[in-house]
């Protein structure tokens, strides 16, 4: 049997891990000198809390290379391989400590462990719903090359755009990049945002947060092309983020369900890795056509 296993970015709850058996290594979120692991010594409500009440603005960190071997570990000793997907090596580097992680495992077992790695192009639940496909496919008895090739498969079609409150939590996270232009009228525009090449990119703004969430519904219809025309037209897979946002996340629930074919719809709550840049009040949404 091959078994899934991400990091804490993937925005998996925990219910929908325990179903699908999927591991998951925690990244770190640092407060200063205070470093907590995520959803470990660290819940989501204490992180938000911590955000908007502290002085100083968290940072994240990748997991280290033993955090990945905690994980893997029973893994491999219950006669399992692994697939592991990790936050892209271009945003952070919890891909560099998987590698660092299997190789000490090889050398302290004498040879080659089980393991494929992926270096992924997407976080949270882009992330995640790579996770439930290769699940799905490990289900139906593929091997582990074919759990990795499903899950790389999903990237060609993949979309994740993030409606944001303020610009001013991806100031302060350093990761506002061509969003700069913005900062002139940040007080006045709610900036929608796309992970595109393994980046954050800005896509557009709005004026207030009901034209907001139409136009992420306009996106669900016609995709953004930044990462290239998007494979599929057929049934809908989405998930709906939110920062602590629960009723505005129930809204985009209903609409997506009244306007779309939906296969599969997925709520999920942005963590630290995706909240120390957008703030409280974010909603996202990741999702791809059969």
């Amino acid at each position: 049997m091959v078994r899934v296993v991400t990091d804490s970015g993937a925005h998996l709850s925990t219910e929908v891990r325990a179903k699908y058996k999927i591991g998951t290594v925690p990244l770190q979120v640092l407060f200063g000198t205070r470093t907590y692991r995520d959803e470990i010594d660290l819940s989501n409500e204490q992180f938000f809390y911590m955000l908007t009440h502290e002085k100083v603005h968290p940072t994240t960190s990748a997991p280290a290379p033993q955090d990945f071997i905690n994980v893997w570990k029973p893994i491999l000793d219950a006669g399992e391989e692994i697939v592991s997907i990790c936050l892209p090596s271009g945003l952070s580097a919890t891909y560099s400590s998987a590698v660092n992680a299997k190789a000490q495992l090889e050398q302290e077992q004498g040879g080659a462990v089980p393991i494929t790695l992926i270096d992924g192009r997407w976080v949270s639940m882009a992330q995640g719903f790579q996770c439930l496909e290769g699940v799905r496919v490990a289900h139906a008895g593929g091997s582990r090359e074919d759990v990795a090739k499903a899950m790389i498969g999903l990237n060609d079609k993949l979309t994740l755009i993030f409606l944001l409150d303020t610009l001013e939590y991806l100031k302060r996270g350093g990761r506002i990049g061509k969003a700069q232009a913005w900062l002139g009228t940040m007080f006045n525009v709610k900036p929608i945002l796309e992970i595109a090449h393994a980046r954050v990119e800005p896509l557009e703004r709005v004026r207030s947060r009901k034209a907001g969430i139409a136009r992420l519904l306009e996106l669900v219809q016609n995709p953004p092309t930044t990462n290239g025309a998007r494979i599929g037209d057929g049934p809908l897979h989405i998930s709906v983020l939110h920062a602590r946002a629960p009723e505005s996340a129930q809204q985009l629930e209903n609409e997506i369900r009244a306007r779309f074919n939906v296969a599969e719809l997925v709520m999920g709550e942005i963590g630290p890795t995706i909240a120390v840049h957008s703030g409280p009040d974010a909603l996202g949404l990741a999702f791809y056509r059969e």
